[in-house]
């Protein structure tokens, strides 16, 4: 079986060529101190955001809204067959903080679909478009040319 062509180390201004990994002997533990310096200060950017947004999930009037919605939703709305464990926002409540309590931008998952359809911190509303736009009214929209202008 053939090897892998070497390749220089990831580290800037290294030259030596190493075979696997990303790093050289002398650079692996300078990038790791590196990357979990990095990831501290990462955790520590989201934990003071988290803060903020954990006080309203604590409040009497989430608690009682979010058990009450997973009654009438027993079910997963996403895979239709887990138990329903979490209630969640369909337009996050960090860009939308007008519809925390609102009924129509609640739905009920089961903790593995939450995780895996749920936001990720820094990454935009990524749900799908049935789910956050309204339908169009009928005539709505105007052809160019008519009249009203």
């Amino acid at each position: 079986m053939p090897r892998r062509p070497a390749k220089p180390c990831a580290f800037a201004g290294c030259s030596v060529l190493i075979r696997s990994g990303s790093h050289c002997e002398k650079h692996a533990a300078i990038a790791a101190q590196q990357k979990a310096k990095h990831m501290q200060a990462i955790h520590a950017r989201y934990n003071q955001e988290r803060d903020e947004s954990d006080g309203f999930y604590k409040t009497e009037r989430w608690k009682k809204l979010s058990a009450r919605f997973r009654r009438l939703h027993p079910i997963c709305q996403e895979c239709d067959e887990a138990p329903s464990q979490i209630t969640d926002h369909i337009k996050a409540r960090k860009a939308h903080p007008e519809l925390s309590l609102v009924w129509s931008n609640l739905r009920a998952l089961c903790r593995a679909c939450h995780n895996r359809v749920g936001e990720r911190v820094g990454r935009v509303d990524g749900q799908p478009a049935a789910q956050t736009c309204p339908a169009p009214r009928i005539g709505a929209f105007k052809r160019t040319g008519e009249g009203g202008g």
